[in-house]
């Protein structure tokens, strides 16, 4: 009996249908792999939008302290691809992150002083209004929506600050607020702690007025290495707690660095705070500058129910100081250092840490 032949079915990957290469792109863990999948031919480009991209795990990223004459780069690093990225901005003081941008000046750039937020990724600029100083500025993470990627900046100075936070392109909000020093946007209102004894309290301001609405306790009488966070499910605060408090300094052991988490309830008749034993499918993540949350089935293959954090932490038994990640476990009460690149432990005095959500909007 003569053997079978094999029917061999030739499949043209051009011609896949698009609502599987829609499901098939939101399986990449890394956006440069996306970049990659919609480059394939106009087929696969059309299936896809820049403005839907997969859920991503946040990057790190290192950039120099000084005006950039020394060290003009700013290095990006993907857990999912265990890749680094480097981008460069010939003589430009890079301030920081904020929701997928980077807020860099650039003072030779023309006869007038310039401010940018700039996307590393689409290479992309947003200006930022020319009345903003270039001194005492900082960019920050408002989790105002960080599907929609808009950025923000404090200018601080004495007692008040401004805020100036971006609505599109070209259109920016400027608000006078308090002095403070975490910050989180919940429910259209910006809730704020200060330093010292302002530290007593979070104030609730309107997000259009800029006046303040209300006063609530903190969750707890030293609240000074805290956070305030916003998720779906309401809003946090996260305290930094252990035999030492650390964050943003010198960490001995990363072991010794753990959180509670507290959630605002009852909000606004009869608000309290309550201590969580978990967070569930939620992973926050804390800097030295920023904190925000992401969820866990949103991106696959990466723990929730913990905290991810970048601090300071000792080289022992060398001498030295080096950026440490650190991942605390709710479930667990445990924390334990995540593997990263070399090149994060290296020169610490003139370069900062801190988590990058990459998008390409």
């Amino acid at each position: 009996m003569a053997p079978k032949k094999l029917t061999v079915l030739r499949v043209i990957w051009a011609n896949l249908y698009p609502n599987l290469l829609r499901i098939i792109s939101k399986k990449l863990g890394d956006i440069s792999s996306f970049v990659c999948f919609r480059a394939v031919c106009k087929r696969w480009r059309a299936a896809t939008s820049i403005s839907d991209p997969p859920a991503q795990f946040p990057w790190v990223i290192d950039w120099p302290r000084g005006k950039g004459k020394l060290d003009d780069t700013f290095r990006f690093y993907s857990f999912n691809s265990r890749k680094t990225h480097t981008f460069q901005v010939p003589d430009a003081h890079i301030y920081g992150p904020s929701d997928g941008h980077m807020l860099i000046y650039e003072g030779d750039r023309s006869s007038k002083e310039c401010q940018s937020f700039l996307n590393p990724l689409a290479w992309t600029e947003r200006f930022v209004p020319e009345e903003v100083p270039v001194d005492n500025v900082h960019p920050i993470c408002l989790g105002r929506n960080l599907i929609q990627n808009e950025p923000a900046l404090v200018y601080q100075k004495s007692a008040h600050s401004t805020l100036f936070f971006s609505q599109s392109a070209k259109q920016w909000t400027k608000m006078r607020v308090p002095s403070f020093k975490t910050v989180a946007f919940y429910d259209h209102k910006f809730f704020l702690t200060g330093y010292g004894i302002e530290n007593s309290r979070i104030r609730v301001i309107d997000e259009v007025t800029g006046v303040v609405l209300s006063y609530l306790p903190l969750p707890t009488d030293d609240f000074y290495h805290g956070y305030l966070i916003a998720t779906d499910d309401g809003l946090l605060a996260v305290e930094v707690i252990g035999s030492i408090t650390v964050m943003p300094f010198l960490l001995i052991d990363v072991k010794e660095c753990q959180f509670e988490v507290y959630r605002l309830e009852n909000y606004p008749q009869n608000s309290h705070w309550n201590k969580l034993s978990g967070i569930g499918d939620l992973m926050l993540f804390l800097d030295q500058q920023n904190g925000f949350s992401l969820k866990a089935s949103d991106i696959g293959g990466f723990k929730g129910n913990c905290i991810y954090f970048i601090t300071t932490g000792s080289k022992k038994p060398k001498s030295g100081s080096e950026h440490v990640i650190g991942r605390f476990d709710m479930e667990s009460n445990t924390t334990e250092r995540i593997p990263a690149p070399a090149w994060l432990g290296i020169r610490t005095w003139e370069r900062q840490a801190a988590w990058f959500l990459p998008t390409l909007k």
